[in-house]
């Protein structure tokens, strides 16, 4: 597994978000009186192909989307600032390219979990526009994945072979020939950009 993949996870998109927010006057983000908190729930799509965002829009081989939760909670510092934490919840689905390795054994796939946290800085007081709200947002985080079985890509083996190999390039194999990859974790370096869009004040 290579922590790069999950650079963006993420390449996590939050397709549907609900928020509680708290402003002040003139659409800003703290508020005095109400707090400067803001918390969400959405979804998330998980691509760990390898491809390297070269096959990034190929959903059917590349996305994985089972059980997508993701929740977050915001603390804005000030008008530019804020801290965010977020857990997301995945599954790699069955069919789906790992690390072009391989896909998915049915039956065999894997829970997918992460923690994340980031700084943000807005730019909405900048252009003095609090309806469209750009952002920049750099963080680290914790993710793991469950064990799975990959069928594999065609390896290349000796034609004369009558047993089937313990592992291959280093991976496990089993009786069956799929690769046996065991549980992992990994701390993940995360950066990128967004925006918010504001439909009212509160």
């Amino acid at each position: 597994m290579n922590y790069k993949k999950t650079l963006f996870i993420l390449t996590t998109f939050c397709l549907f978000v609900c928020s509680l927010n708290a402003q002040s006057e003139g659409n800003k983000r703290v508020n005095s009186s109400y707090g400067n908190w803001s918390f969400g729930a959405g979804i998330n799509i998980v691509d760990d192909s390898g491809t390297k965002g070269r096959d990034f829009f190929n959903v059917k081989e590349n996305w994985n989307f089972s059980s997508p939760i993701t929740i977050n909670a915001e603390y804005y510092i000030d008008n530019f600032w804020s801290i965010s934490a977020t857990g997301s919840m995945n599954s790699y689905v069955s069919g789906k390219n790992i690390d072009s390795l391989g896909l998915v054994v049915k039956g065999y796939s894997a829970d997918y979990f992460a923690v994340d946290m980031s700084a943000k800085l807005a730019f909405g007081d900048f252009f003095s526009s609090y309806t469209f709200d750009t952002y920049v947002f750099l963080g680290f985080g914790f993710n793991k994945i469950g064990r799975y079985k990959l069928d594999p890509f065609l390896v290349d083996l000796p034609v004369d072979i009558d047993v089937i190999p313990n592992e291959i390039n280093g991976i496990p194999v089993d009786g069956n020939g799929f690769y046996d990859m065991p549980a992992v974790g990994k701390i993940t370096l995360n950066g990128g950009i967004g925006f918010n869009y504001w439909f009212a004040e509160t």
